[in-house]
């Protein structure tokens, strides 16, 4: 599989030397999005009505041999077309007829693994089209698929995901620190220790989550080039449509488990993710609770990691876990000076 580094991927487009075949796969949406976008700039703005084709497979227009009769047109003005296939997924790891999941409810029979035609973009992927440049753009790929053998032994892969640090070792969380890290040195800016632990808790493992905190992070300081603690409360709090974003935290920290039970279900109420309340909650136990009676710590920590688990793969309840982890970690009050509020 002809890999292709973030960095590399960026100097072909930026030396406008492109590509025919390109697969951009993985997590990180909005990375994804921004290179499309810097593909597509390769082109002239008068010359991309005409030169710019974005599909979506399995929607109208977006059939495998829909693909290939874009990609085979030939460019009107310029001397080369882009054509952007998203959401390739659905041709590259399509879903299995009544498989779709909670999440997918509004998900067409185009979405599952019907009978589907790829001998026409097989063909072309053995042959691609030397003026122009074909981008699928996936979330996960299946590599067992016949299609997605052949792409990935023509195309140029670009996996986005957050880990900057090309180490297929490290976590999750020190793939999404080094995404922070990275990001606002870029943009002239650092952060409190704290406050970077409290932002890639609450991304709760979404690089994409963390990317728009940051940029919202960055327009929320203006030239102020240090980032503290109560800047991603403040931003927090914005972002959740919540006045007391850290009621739940509060409620705990009080000793308060009925309040705090009670704060957990208002966030389930207004749709905030499990994952990024089990965050916070790691974040206020590594960062809070540490300090203010150890003791408590590991205990806390083993039972926000089992929460953490279980919310990925035991089928239970999301909210029956979150609002088990509250109560287990709902003790005696501790000695704080501080009140976390928007």
């Amino acid at each position: 599989m002809p890999t292709l580094t973030y960095e590399a991927l960026k100097k072909q487009v930026a030396d406008r030397h492109l590509a025919p075949l390109y697969l951009f796969a993985g997590s990180d949406v909005q990375l994804m999005s921004r290179m499309v976008d810097a593909v597509e700039a390769t082109v002239d703005p008068d010359d991309r009505v005409f030169a710019v084709e974005r599909v979506h497979a399995g929607e109208a227009g977006g059939a495998p041999v829909d693909i290939v009769a874009a990609a085979r047109t030939l460019p009107m003005l310029g001397d080369r077309r882009i054509v952007i296939v998203l959401r390739a997924e659905r041709l590259l790891k399509p879903k299995r007829a009544g498989r779709a999941s909670e999440d997918d409810d509004e998900a067409t029979a185009d979405e599952t693994d019907g009978p589907v035609d790829a001998g026409p973009l097989e063909d072309y992927i053995a042959s691609p089209s030397s003026s122009t440049t074909l981008v699928f753009v996936a979330s996960d790929f299946d590599r067992g698929r016949r299609l997605t053998k052949r792409l990935v032994e023509k195309a140029l892969v670009t996996v986005f995901d957050g880990n900057e640090t090309d180490d297929p070792r490290a976590g999750a969380n020190a793939n999404l620190g080094n995404v922070l890290r990275g990001t606002l040195a870029r943009e002239g800016r650092s952060i409190d220790r704290d406050a970077g632990m409290m932002l890639v808790a609450r991304a709760g493992g979404d690089v994409s989550k963390l990317r728009d905190d940051i940029e919202r992070l960055v327009l929320f300081v203006g030239d102020r080039k240090r980032i503290t603690e109560d800047d991603v409360m403040e931003v927090a709090a914005e972002r959740s449509g919540s006045d007391d974003v850290w009621a739940m935290v509060n409620a705990i920290a009080a000793g308060n488990a009925a309040a705090a039970l009670a704060e957990a279900g208002r966030r389930f109420d207004q749709g905030d993710s499990p994952h990024a309340m089990v965050g916070q909650l790691r974040w206020w136990v590594s960062a809070k609770l540490a300090d203010a009676d150890p003791r408590r710590v590991r205990r806390a920590l083993d039972a926000v990691l089992r929460t953490d688990m279980a919310l990925k793969s035991s089928g239970i309840d999301d909210r029956v876990l979150v609002e088990r982890l509250v109560v287990e970690l709902t003790g005696r009050p501790i000695q704080s000076s501080t009140t976390w509020k928007r």
